[in-house]
């Protein structure tokens, strides 16, 4: 198993049990890219929940942050800290250090800013400065809505429409660290074609929202329609109409 350090050059070898096991400190950069022999690709990620072999993961945006953090006072290019005031949960210093955060408007220009540190922040409805790792690259007016998330962890899908980011090679206790496939073949990706939509060979696998982590058929006739609608990454490579069954499958392109 190998990966290359951003900027080296070098390819880095990882102990080949390396890859299926999970640890409670991050032994690599959380978004390492490693790929084995056989051209299988995977992402060194946290988990946010306990994941188990075959199951599917999205990335977790942070709920009660979501859309209802605004700025209180703009923010210009070039400044480092962003000011909140509606805070809707409490939570510990830098417990969020390491997120990004960027515009949940249209009037952002898609700049996503990581959080260097913070405050706690003691009570629900609470004021905090969000210290960033870098210069501001936009201005943010005052009142913006801000979306606060991390793109290396990760849960389990629970709705149909959650985008797939990646599939579980084995078990990674939650809030552990550890690797997920998102790229080449994946050999049993956990699928309910029973009672979610059956499994089709050579069509889409989506999340199925009844069955947290788990996958079903996506089959149309439209390709559009598929690649579109269904917006997967998994082509399944055999049809399966059981419950909790595994599924072989092939990623389109990498997660």
């Amino acid at each position: 198993m190998a990966f290359e350090p951003k900027g080296t050059g070098y390819p880095q070898l990882i102990p080949e049990d390396g890859i299926f096991s999970n640890s409670s400190t991050a032994k690599y950069p959380l978004g390492m890219l490693a790929m084995d022999v056989n051209g299988n690709e995977y992402r060194y990620i946290k988990a946010a929940e306990a994941l188990a072999v075959g199951e599917l993961v999205t990335n977790t945006v942070m709920a009660t942050w979501d859309t209802t953090v605004v700025t209180d006072g703009a923010v210009a290019v070039g400044d480092t800290v962003i000011h909140i005031d509606t805070t809707t949960s409490a939570f510990t210093a830098n417990q969020y250090a390491g997120y990004y955060v960027g515009q949940a408007v249209a009037a952002g220009k898609g700049f996503l800013h990581r959080i260097k540190a913070h405050d706690s922040v003691v009570a629900a409805t609470g004021e905090v400065d969000l210290i960033l790792d870098h210069a501001a690259m936009e201005v943010i007016a005052d009142g913006v809505a801000l979306l606060i998330y991390h793109p290396y962890l990760v849960e389990l899908t629970d709705a149909d429409t959650e985008n797939i980011a990646g599939v579980a090679i084995g078990t990674i206790t939650s809030a552990y660290y550890g690797f997920v496939q998102v790229g080449g073949v994946h050999p049993g990706v956990l699928c309910d074609g029973s009672n979610g939509t059956a499994v089709v060979l050579n069509e889409s696998i989506v999340p199925y929202a009844t069955d947290p982590g788990q996958g079903q058929g996506y089959a149309t006739a439209d390709e559009a329609g598929d690649m579109e609608v269904a917006n997967s990454p998994l082509i399944a490579l055999e049809a399966s109409t059981v419950d909790a069954g595994y599924v072989p499958a092939r990623f389109t392109r990498r997660c």
